[in-house]
């Protein structure tokens, strides 16, 4: 832990408030370790922290407190504070670690250690690295390479014209292999894909393949006739309000993932379900299979599964934007057990003698009413700053 003196502490306030930080994180506790039991008056950076136990006036320190890697693993912040005495291998360690959580990192440093001359020597490795003078070392700031690349996929099953939007889209054909007509360049049935589930999956082909193709930093999905605006007065469509690169960046400063507002309902989410098929039976036993393979797979998500389909409140639409770490995470959870469900309900289900697919889309598309939940389940279950924003849908089309 760097040495606490007055000296030192207010050295790094300085640091980070010349920087313009909104919200950082205090990997080792270290303002704890100071006699301050409130923040300093003119100290305006949000300051959490990763600890188990402290003196619970020393909470008055900080913005947050979390107690397990798992409440901040997919966060992000200004800035992380490394106030630990680390070797160069723990420090590496270390960096790697948080490489997601922030491109700014303010070390402590000991002078002439084997830390310092590690990362004199390196220097070019990081975009920039600056020493500060501090008693008994420094405050180092590093700042690693970010990128800040993006891309929303907008889904579409048809022709449809569009408006000239903002750069970062791209639109994308669902189901494209099983489709008569390409409606555009880009289709979920190239690379690894899983386009032919696609009547029962819907968008969720897309979502997929976007994990399975793509590597951008900055990712997500809408639909061809629903856009994410960050104008909560917008009442209708207007392509000039389309969310930007600029604002998803702006946000995701203090949040984590941007949903759809949260829709309420007047019945519980089963009971929509049902009114999409009119066939209580199918749902039943999809929600069967549902649960069978979940408690197979991911047992922990289950009684979120069965929270939300009681509940009258979930995220609609499957649309989403995240950064990649978010997304793979998502993905890898979702199809873990998905694509197993799907398979199972399209070669063992029957009505009569017919199949779902046989039956027509308001049929096979049962999967895709459940799993329209599945962000919400798990969500319930990740400790994520979620920013909910406004949806913008196209009537002429």
């Amino acid at each position: 832990m760097a040495t606490f003196s007055k000296e030192n502490f207010f050295i790094l306030e300085s640091l980070l408030q010349a920087q313009k930080f909104s919200r950082v994180l205090d990997l080792d506790a270290y303002l704890a370790t100071t006699d301050f039991h409130t923040p300093t008056k003119n100290f305006t950076v949000v300051v959490d922290c990763v600890a188990q136990n402290l003196f619970p006036i020393m909470e008055n320190v900080y913005g947050k407190i979390y107690r397990s890697r798992d409440e901040y693993k997919f966060h992000r912040f200004d800035a992380v504070i490394l106030s630990r005495e680390r070797s160069t291998e723990e420090f590496l360690d270390a960096l790697i670690e948080i490489d997601s959580l922030a491109e700014n990192i303010f070390a402590f440093v000991r002078k002439n250690s084997p830390l310092e001359k590690f990362l004199t020597a390196h220097k070019k490795n990081f975009e920039a690295l600056e020493f500060f003078e501090a008693s008994g070392g420094f405050w180092c700031h590093i700042k690693n390479f970010a990128r800040n690349d993006f891309k929303i996929f907008v889904v579409t099953h048809k022709q449809v014209n569009f408006s000239p939007l903002p750069e970062i889209y791209e639109i994308i054909h669902a189901g494209r292999a099983r489709a008569k007509k390409f409606f555009c360049d880009l289709g979920d049935d190239s690379g690894e894909n899983i386009s032919r589930l696609n009547p029962f999956l819907d968008e969720l082909t897309v979502l997929f393949w976007i994990w399975k193709n793509t590597r951008q930093e900055f990712v997500g999905l809408c639909h061809y006739r629903r856009f994410f605006t960050a104008d909560e007065t917008q009442k209708t469509f207007d392509a000039k309000k389309i969310l930007d690169a600029a604002q998803i960046e702006k946000i995701f400063r203090d949040c984590d993932i941007i949903t759809p507002i949260e829709g309420v309902t007047k019945i519980s989410q089963r009971e929509i379900i049902f009114l999409g098929t009119g066939q209580p039976d199918l749902n039943r036993l999809v929600e069967k299979i549902f649960r069978q393979h979940i408690l197979l797979k991911q047992p922990e998500y289950l009684d979120a599964f069965e929270k939300i389909l009681d509940s009258i409140a979930f995220f609609p639409c499957g649309m989403f934007i995240a950064r990649r770490k978010i997304f793979d995470a998502y993905c890898s959870w979702l199809f873990s057990f998905l694509i197993d469900v799907t398979e199972e309900v399209r070669d063992k289900i029957r009505v009569g003698e017919k199949t779902l697919e046989d039956m027509g889309h308001v049929y096979s598309r049962v999967v895709g009413f459940f799993a329209e939940r599945l962000l919400t389940v798990w969500l319930m279950k990740n400790f994520l700053r979620i920013k909910e924003l406004p949806v913008m849908y196209r009537e002429d089309v």
